[in-house]
């Protein structure tokens, strides 16, 4: 059975509604398996991610990359991004 560990970004981060807008977070290696997750943290508000990607440097840094749209809010909310890693089998 993997041993699953959870991540949360630091901090929650507002984005204004309906707009789109491409998020970042330094997380993540490439010896496990890595599963993210973005969501509202507030009511009556929509999260849609419209593209993920992976880049890596020369330093061993994994940055996570995504594209994000919010609707429903009028003045926008907060968003929450998680992450899992399961390390073994």
């Amino acid at each position: 059975m993997p041993d699953l560990h959870h991540y949360w970004t630091g901090d929650n981060v507002f984005q204004a509604s309906e707009e789109t807008v491409e998020w970042t977070w330094v997380v993540g290696e490439n010896e496990h398996y890595w599963g993210y997750s973005i969501r509202p943290y507030q009511l009556n508000s929509s999260v849609e991610v419209l593209r993920q990607w992976t880049t890596s440097d020369n330093d061993f840094h994994w940055t996570e990359h995504f594209l994000v749209n919010t609707a429903g809010a009028n003045s926008g909310g907060l968003i929450r991004f998680s992450a899992i890693s399961a390390v073994g089998s």
